[in-house]
């Protein structure tokens, strides 16, 4: 099994801002106060907020505007107008509310946007990809790029409506044919390495769905069975279905073609290929690399027209994500406008410095307007920069950060029939007492929690959260006898049987050494023998594959997180994928193999079952509740804090940067914070 390595998701946020009022030498669990209100407004949604907003808005009488740099540029006659370059009125995206539902202000022309580096493939494409929807931090979307999508009576066919007039950043016309040609000639011959969007495969039958073109701004996606909203348009992993057919038509080789109605064999041979694409600046060894590069982390590579906010510059020196100063520049032809017209984005470029050296110094003389920063961080550097940042704290999604779980499938039944008691579980849950927990690992920033959604967190349940986390250590060893444990001679319990119980916790890259340094006192004193193993990717997984293993402490994939709807598999035991559910996800994709789950964890499988295949959302939703209430009853997992929080620092000149963003792969992480609605003023 391929496992990835997951990292800690996150949702529905509480923004704390530190402006330059009061200390800066307050001490960091004493920021915790900040997080203690578990009150919670419920964003409206962008679709509910934005039809309210757009009735107010006469789309026939807006004039549209334009930075001033492009002003100049149509007035010297190197680029149309501004009215020709964006769709037609009744297609133009209208920009008014943030991700929160909260209506824009309205922005100013404002220069470039001085970041950190964004390291990875992904990294520069997370401030400016658009995709086929664009989520809220409620959960709630609409559509993005496209504008429009609908399902026939019983799901077996969508419709994608596209924006009449909409185009590329360099100016080529943006339609159908740039969706056949994606599919066609990039997509499903694996060219982009990516045909495994499920979104695009029939869920019975494993077959790609049939796309036809109805006209130059319309498509359909035919299914043999029907395809549900959860596995197409929400959580089939479908963020784009479209490529620049005028600028790859000559990258295609004819040795990966799929015969289709819409395109004929491009006839060229690898090697022409590659001569073609080292004329457009573009140096690859194969033709697997370069339709990698090219057709899926196009972002990176200068020169290939995008419909993103920001494409990557061509000037040399600054055309590489790697570049010692990174530049995004303005798209000329964006489809997306503000409430008075104004064309976005508002800032004229968007750099990104590789190799700063102090980065806290380059904030203060104000070379940067935005930095991550690590929690350790937060203090000293608050402290340093005064009033020339604001603080912004993403909550963590996670159920709880550096969670414990236990192999209810482990060979040894001893340990099996153990971990199934929940007393076991309660047991140690209460002998740890959290606040300690939270002051050694984080200085207070992480308050106590449990394996839980997070305050704002969508299914966040108060009665959940304090489960079991009351400090009790007398209970817990009345507990710990009551499940037929014995003390031994050694000052450890053992089991009935005599037998030794010595729980090893395995875990990764040396991920629980300080969550486990902290906890291990406690379950000494509880009388529990525990041990930490630390493993190497490879051997982890062979571990956890092999059902050789008896604990682990900070697994690949938590229990939990944002929704089904972002990764369903944490939530229910569906493939060999997360420790918490060991070989019964393993039962679930080939019967012959693993363990069948019995009990409530085999309603979890029954409940996704039914969602997945539920078109109505209103349901779906009272399913996933139902999941939930399986989890809050059961405490597969355990933690001993909140999920851990993410934190950056912004320019206090900053205008449009929403509280409560979530920050989720599911969300496509910065995306959410729509750079092209700020402005600095």
């Amino acid at each position: 099994m391929n496992r990835k390595h997951i990292a800690l998701s996150l949702t529905v946020v509480i923004v704390l801002t530190v402006s330059g009022c009061g200390s800066r030498s307050v001490k960091l669990n004493q920021r915790t106060e900040s997080f203690t209100d578990t009150s919670y407004e419920q964003p409206a949604s962008e679709e509910a907020a934005t039809s309210q907003a757009v009735s107010e808005v006469n789309r026939g009488s807006l004039n549209y505007s334009e930075a001033p740099e492009l002003s100049a540029k149509v007035g010297d006659g190197s680029l149309p107008a501004v009215d020709s370059r964006l769709p037609i009125k009744e297609d133009v995206f209208i920009a008014q509310t943030d991700a929160t539902g909260n209506a824009l202000e309205i922005g100013e022309y404002c220069g470039n946007c001085n970041m950190q580096g964004l390291s990875g493939s992904w990294g520069i494409a997370r401030p400016v990809l658009e995709s086929i929807i664009r989520y809220n931090c409620d959960g709630s979307y609409v559509p993005n790029v496209i504008k429009s999508y609908e399902a026939n009576e019983d799901y077996t066919e969508w419709t994608f409506k596209l924006r009449q007039g909409m185009k590329w950043s360099d100016g080529d016309d943006f339609n159908a044919d740039d969706i056949t040609f994606w599919y066609y000639m990039v997509h499903i011959n694996n060219y982009d390495t990516k045909a495994s969007w499920e979104a695009l495969k029939d869920n019975e039958t494993g077959e790609f769905a049939v796309l036809k073109k109805v006209d130059d701004y319309t498509v359909t996606w035919k299914f043999d069975t029907p395809k549900y909203p959860g596995a197409f348009i929400e959580n089939g992993d479908l963020k784009w279905c479209w490529a620049p057919s005028h600028y790859l038509i000559d990258l295609i080789p004819a040795s990966l073609y799929v015969e289709n109605e819409y395109w004929e064999n491009t006839g060229l041979s690898d090697g022409q290929v590659l001569a073609n694409a080292a004329a457009k600046g573009m140096s690859f060894e194969s033709v697997a690399d370069l339709g990698k590069n090219a057709c899926y982390y196009f972002w990176n590579v200068s020169g290939i027209p995008t419909v993103n906010s920001f494409v990557l510059s061509t000037e040399e020196g600054h055309n590489s994500k790697s570049s010692e100063i990174c530049i995004l520049e303005r798209n000329p032809y964006y489809w997306k406008v503000d409430a008075e017209g104004k064309q976005l984005p508002y800032f004229d470029n968007i750099y990104m410095f590789n190799e700063l050296e102090d980065k806290t110094a380059a904030f203060a003389n104000g070379e940067l307007d935005y930095m991550d920063v690590g929690m350790e961080q937060i203090g000293s550097m608050l402290s340093e920069l005064g009033d020339a940042a604001v603080l912004k704290t993403v909550l963590g999604s996670s159920w709880g950060a550096d969670q414990l779980t236990f192999n209810y499938t482990c060979k040894d039944k001893n340990y099996a029939d153990l971990f199934a008691n929940p007393d076991f579980r309660q047991a140690v849950s209460m002998c740890v007492d959290r606040q300690e927990i939270s002051l050694r690992i984080s200085e207070g920033f992480m308050r106590p929690g449990q394996c839980a959604p997070s305050t704002g967190s969508m299914g966040y349940d108060e009665e959940w959260s304090k489960k079991w986390t009351d400090y009790d250590f007398a209970s817990a060893q009345k507990l710990l006898e009551g499940c037929g444990l014995k003390l031994g001679g050694d000052g450890y319990y053992h089991f009935a049987d005599g037998s030794d119980l010595s729980i090893d916790f395995v875990s990764l890259e040396g991920n629980a050494d300080t969550i486990y340094s902290a906890l291990k006192r406690y379950f000494d004193s509880a009388h529990l023998k525990t041990t930490l193993t630390d493993y190497d990717a490879e051997t982890y997984d062979q571990l956890i594959d092999d059902n050789d293993w008896i604990a682990s402490m900070c697994p690949h994939m938590d229990a939990g997180g944002l929704s089904l709807s972002e990764r369903a598999a944490a939530f229910v035991p569906i493939a060999q994928a997360a420790e918490w559910y060991g070989e019964y996800g393993t039962y679930y994709t080939d019967h012959s193999l693993g363990v069948a789950p019995t009990g409530d964890m085999e309603k979890l499988v029954e409940y996704y079952e039914q969602w997945i295949n539920t078109a109505d959302s209103a349901k779906r939703d009272e399913i996933a509740s139902s999941i939930y209430e399986l989890h809050k009853n059961n405490l597969w997992s355990i933690a001993y804090v909140e999920g851990a929080n993410s934190y950056c620092l912004i320019n206090p000149k900053f205008h449009n940067f929403a509280n409560k963003l979530v920050s989720n792969d599911l969300y496509q992480y910065m995306n959410i914070y729509h750079f092209e609605t700020l402005f600095k003023k």
